[in-house]
């Protein structure tokens, strides 16, 4: 047994390198079986290696347990309880569980503590068996045993982990641990329990504070310490004596010279600015933050980069940004530094950026780093800025037209190869922001037009770019010579004859954008030439300025628009379509009247002078400069031969000093307009190209999707029920456009005597309600023959002609159906009332506040004479608000806009309009008056632990008024507590 013993333990080891025990599993077991404990081990440990809950033989070894377990040798069974824990499954758990409570009043400590870790694992695999396990366990933590007591402090701090509300009666026994223990191990793994009990019972925070103190003040453990401040932190309110004490104790551990105590503190002070953000010493942190910063653990840097972005203000903005900006020259790689710099400039839509022009500088300098990956970030925050910031365009198109103008890669071996290139990305926001805001160039403009024009069509490498910034190169050209003949008109011949040379070039080129863009404004070039008259007549196109627009704004569907028909015939191709392939049987046959081969066109094209920025950068000793027929386009003057020897200065050098100096001369800093908030639907915006008013920062709510308010509206159904049979009825959303709403209707048998049979169940519409496809118009079939338990769902769908005004629309239907009893059949008929809800026939009405605000001054008197309030309290408060209204506009068919508040206040307002249909040329008695509306107010209310809803409805009635707000408070409470909880 000895020789099989020890080719166990070989197939242990190589069971680790990799290599299947599975076949040997029964030898494992037998080795397991001897006597002698030297003998044995090596089976334990093979078995604890290879043995899984799908292993065969494992349930072989419970015998072996009990046997080891009863063992006068603690190391023998405190071997059997360390192997059980690693194979344990739920069957050899319910066989093995009251054996290891028995030896939970084992008289030896060591056999209990081992005992007390292994039922963690089988807690894990069987967990019923901790129902049955806990007295026991619990009255561990009275052991006077500290290796017992403190595995089974961590045995409930690990349970704890998973349902910490199941431990909440043992507080009174951990407190007292906690307080009469001098161990330092056992207080931190208390110390981790109470934080997660302590939101879970109000009065234990309090109960703490005492214990808490003590430890702050007087312990030496700096561990211990820690974590003491950590429980402060997550479990303490605001505003109380210990939390400040646990802040001035965390300041201490950023001031050690332990590098893993500052790391800690650093991550620990991240859950303090989000908590406790009014009482953080955040000036004092900044500069230890920005000293952190420049630690050469990864780790720790990163740490201090997430906290200082948490803790950045517009006050230190620029001072942060310089220092990470210092560090990103010194540090490779450092994407971490430039990312923080974007994230920070970028956060609440550049809330922290006072001054604008700086931060397109620092912009500009970033965008030199070629090997980031925030690249197009950068770009797109330059366009960004460009389109919310207007003050700030006349120094953005100044800047933009110096960085194309810099050198680029193909300017080395000469003095210009001090100044790096910008990247890709950056050279194609620049272009567009050239094109678009031309017009903000100083004045006189001619040489920048013409200078700017120049770096887009005859730059170095500009067509050894990418296919899209090329297209943005000409079409930003095209925006320059279309814009001159209000700007810069003294250069419109030099633009045209810049045009007519340099576009052949592009119009030759492989990517087809490039070359379709290329051809039209060439043939606009030719058509217009250098006209200033007939050019003007082009700038209407480019006059509409632009909006920052939601990704994914939609424009309004025309309700002319029939979606549900096709919009044209499918016609089949004609013949002599048909052949256009050389041979039809192959589809990879090229065509034979194919001539405009990509492949001919590449073979035509010049090959560029400069080539592809990789090749130009590359120094050669065959070539000392470029010739004038080499690198000079035509229709461009070359420069003279000392402009080569001259020292070019970094224009982003020239820019800050620019700036430096107009600040200088400024009796006052600029002020900046940001038009922070995004248009939802394009074309609903109030004014085209100017900032939003004060008034105008409400922001619209986003509609739910149809699909899901057609889910929402499904689930709303009413019974009506009779002595037989009841009947179910969903109104769905109404299709204004068809003039058609539809009904789900189903039925079910309410009675329980099987000798009565239920059959030809048929409903009936008041007159006037007609049920299309159906004979005859107001009946409607639910069930035809015998009913059983319950009918499938019929839709009917009834035109809504006569229905134009909003509010509770009564339908006085009738259900007949016939009751059978022993062969006798009797008719039976029950009347009920089916209501459509009060806002079926509203139509949603997109206002921005202002117009909402007009409406109300305009027609208070006449449309807006009534009101309805109506008051809703939920007794939770942490609820998403502007889902939840969202979700209550989208059912009632409002539109909503979410009102400013200040940053101070958890109160939230909305507003939800609705408009009326139109009434018809001879309007009956009750239809609403023309442009009538109903304007929803509510406002939002968090009270302690409570939320209150207030509702107020205006409109032209007070009946429809009161209709309406009963309709939304029941829709809300729906929402939050009824069949629309989600």
């Amino acid at each position: 047994m000895a020789t099989k013993s020890m080719a166990v333990l070989k197939l242990a080891y190589l069971n680790m390198l990799g290599y299947d025990m599975g076949w040997a599993t029964f030898a494992v077991v037998e080795v397991m079986s001897t006597n002698r404990f030297a003998t044995k081990r090596p089976g334990y440990l093979a078995s604890s290696i290879a043995f899984t809950e799908q292993t065969d033989v494992g349930l072989l070894t419970i015998n072996l347990f009990k046997k080891d377990f009863g063992s006068q040798s603690e190391y023998q069974t405190g071997m059997a309880i360390s192997c059980l824990s690693n194979i344990c499954s739920p069957e050899i758990s319910k066989d093995i569980i009251t054996d290891l409570l028995s030896l939970l009043s084992s008289s030896r400590a060591y056999i209990r503590k081992k005992t007390v870790l292994c039922l963690y694992r089988i807690f894990l695999k069987d967990p019923p068996a901790l129902r049955t396990c806990f007295p026991k366990l619990k009255e561990r933590l009275s052991d006077e045993d500290q290796g017992v007591l403190t595995a089974t402090v961590n045995t409930f701090l690990e349970l704890a982990r998973k349902n910490a509300r199941n431990y909440l009666s043992l507080v009174p026994q951990l407190y007292h641990v906690l307080v009469n223990t001098t161990n330092n191990w056992l207080s931190i793994k208390l110390l981790k329990v109470f934080q997660l009990l302590s939101p879970l019972e109000p009065r234990l925070p309090a109960k703490l504070v005492e214990p808490l103190t003590n430890i702050l003040n007087n312990t030496k453990a700096q561990s211990v310490e820690f974590e003491a401040i950590r429980c402060v932190v997550r479990s303490m309110p605001e505003g109380t004596a210990i939390v400040a004490l646990a802040i001035e104790k965390l300041q201490a551990f950023l001031n050690s010279s332990d590098r893993n105590l500052r790391y800690l503190a650093l991550d620990l002070f991240k859950e303090v600015i989000e908590k406790f953000k009014d009482k953080a010493p955040v000036s004092d942190l900044h500069d230890k933050v920005l000293t952190s910063i420049e630690e050469s653990d990864v780790t720790a840097r990163h740490i201090a980069l997430q906290l200082l972005d948490r803790i950045v203000h517009p006050s230190n903005f620029q001072e942060a940004v310089q220092r990470l900006l210092e560090f990103s020259r010194k540090s490779m790689p450092n994407d971490e530094f430039i990312g923080t710099i974007l994230r920070m400039g970028a956060r609440d839509r550049y809330a922290l950026v006072e001054d604008f022009a700086w931060y397109l500088l620092i912009l500009g300098e970033i965008s030199r780093n070629m090997d980031s990956s925030y690249s197009d970030t950068v770009a797109e925050q330059f366009v960004d800025i460009c389109v919310r910031v207007p003050q700030v365009r006349p120094y953005a198109v100044t800047l933009a037209l110096s960085l194309l103008d810099s050198p680029q890669a193909g300017d080395e071996g000469t003095e210009k190869a001090s100044v790096g290139p910008v990247s890709n990305a950056m050279i194609g926001a620049c272009a567009w922001t050239l094109g678009e805001y031309c017009g903000d160039l100083e004045q006189p403009a001619e040489a920048s037009f013409l200078s700017g024009a120049r770096c887009l069509l005859a730059g170095k490498g500009i067509q050894a770019l990418d296919a899209s910034i090329q297209t943005r190169c000409v079409w930003a050209a095209t925006k320059l010579y279309i814009n001159s003949p209000h700007h810069a008109p003294g250069v419109v011949p030099q633009l045209h004859e810049l045009l007519n040379a340099s576009l052949p070039a592009f119009v030759r080129s492989t990517h087809v954008d490039v070359s379709e863009r290329s051809s039209l404004v060439l043939q606009m070039a030719s058509f217009f030439k250098a006209d200033g008259d007939r050019i003007t007549t082009a700038s209407a196109v480019l006059s509409d300025p632009l909006l920052p627009v939601k990704a994914d704004a939609q424009a309004q569907v025309q309700p002319s628009i029939d979606l549900d028909e096709p919009f044209f015939a499918q016609e089949e191709a004609q013949p002599s379509f048909l052949p256009v392939r050389a041979d039809p049987t192959d589809p990879y046959s090229l065509a034979s009247t194919y001539k405009d081969d990509l492949g001919f066109l590449a073979a035509q094209e010049p090959k560029s002078a400069a080539g592809p920025q990789s090749q130009a950068s590359q120094p050669s000793i065959f070539y000392l400069g470029q010739s004038k027929e080499q690198g000079q386009p035509e229709g461009t003057e070359a420069e003279p031969a000392d402009a080569q020897v001259t020292q070019v200065k970094d224009p982003l050098a020239q820019m800050r000093e620019r700036l430096e100096a107009q600040r200088t001369s400024a009796a006052s800093a600029p002020k900046y307009q940001v038009m922070r908030e995004e248009v939802s639907v394009p074309g609903l915006t109030n004014s085209v190209g100017q900032v939003p008013s004060s008034s105008s920062t409400a922001s619209a709510l986003p509609a739910p999707p149809e699909k899901e308010l057609a889910d929402l509206h499904g689930r709303l159904w009413t019974c009506h029920r009779g002595r037989h049979v009841a009947v179910y009825a969903c109104v769905r959303s109404p299709n204004l456009r068809k003039q058609q709403l539809r009904i789900d209707l189903r039925c079910e048998r309410t009675d329980v005597d099987p000798s009565m049979v239920v059959s030809d169940v048929m409903m009936s519409f008041p007159a006037g309600v007609s049920i299309q496809e159906v004979e005859p118009p107001g009946q409607l079939t639910l069930v035809q023959g015998p009913l059983q338990q319950r009918s499938a769902k019929v839709k009917a769908v009834i035109g809504t002609t006569s229905f134009r005004s909003p509010g509770v629309i009564p339908l006085r239907c009738e259900m007949e159906y016939t009751l059978a009893t022993e062969g006798d059949g009797v008719s039976l008929s029950k009347p009920f009332e089916l209501q459509l809800p009060a806002t079926s026939f509203l139509v949603p009405q997109p206002m921005t506040e202002d117009d909402v605000s007009e409406y109300m001054s305009q027609h208070a008197a006449a449309l807006l004479s009534h009101k309805a309030v109506q008051a809703i309290t939920f007794s939770s408060a942490e609820l998403d608000l502007s889902t939840l209204v969202s979700r209550c506009a989208g059912l009632c068919h409002l539109a909503g806009i979410q009102q400013a508040v200040s940053s101070q206040s958890k109160d939230l307002k909305f507003i939800l309009v609705g408009s009326c249909l139109p009434p018809t040329e001879a309007p009956p008695e009750g239809q609403p008056p023309p442009n009538a509306k109903i304007i929803c107010m509510c406002a939002a209310m968090v009270r302690d632990t409570e939320l209150e809803l207030r509702v107020t409805v205006k409109a032209y009635e007070q009946e429809v008024a009161e209709e309406i707000g009963l309709h939304l408070a029941n829709t809300f409470r729906e929402l939050v507590e009824g069949r629309l909880r989600m």
